[in-house]
């Protein structure tokens, strides 16, 4: 009987992380961390158990202050960002992606962790120098509505 049960909490505790992981899906604005501006647009997909991310679009400010989105040709600093894949060999762990985060602006590949908020629908990257996630900086990005 012990054994069942433990089976049935197991099966649950999967089915209800790999929910998580599910609303992870789709598009999404990256914010800056450190201005809290609006960046670009993250698209997530899977494909065979591995998560993707790619830039579709980059951001800047109106005159009035109103995020819009940048048109070809893009300033020299933002021309290799679009298309751009931010996941490297993503991967589902419980209810959070774990693999390798790619920063298109410092060009280089980071430890990287995915959870998503489900109080706020927003989620929250990690990116750090080493697997533990001690060393890097946290960065909210909001779902695209």
């Amino acid at each position: 009987m012990k054994k069942l049960l433990f089976l049935v909490l197991f099966m649950v505790t999967a089915m209800l992380s790999q929910a998580q992981v599910e609303k992870m899906l789709g598009q999404w604005y990256t914010i800056d961390d450190k201005t809290g501006e609006q960046r670009s647009c993250v698209n997530i997909t899977e494909k065979n158990g591995t998560y993707q991310a790619v830039v579709t679009a980059i951001y800047d400010k109106d005159a009035n202050g109103n995020y819009r989105e940048m048109k070809p040709p893009y300033p020299k600093e933002w021309e290799h960002v679009v298309g751009t894949q931010v996941f490297v060999d993503m991967k589902a762990h419980g209810d959070h992606l774990k693999g390798k985060v790619y920063d298109p602006e410092s060009q280089k590949t980071y430890h990287g962790k995915v959870t998503y908020k489900a109080k706020t629908d927003e989620l929250i990257l990690r990116g750090s120098l080493d697997k533990a996630g001690l060393l890097g900086r946290s960065q909210t990005w909001k779902r695209k509505k």
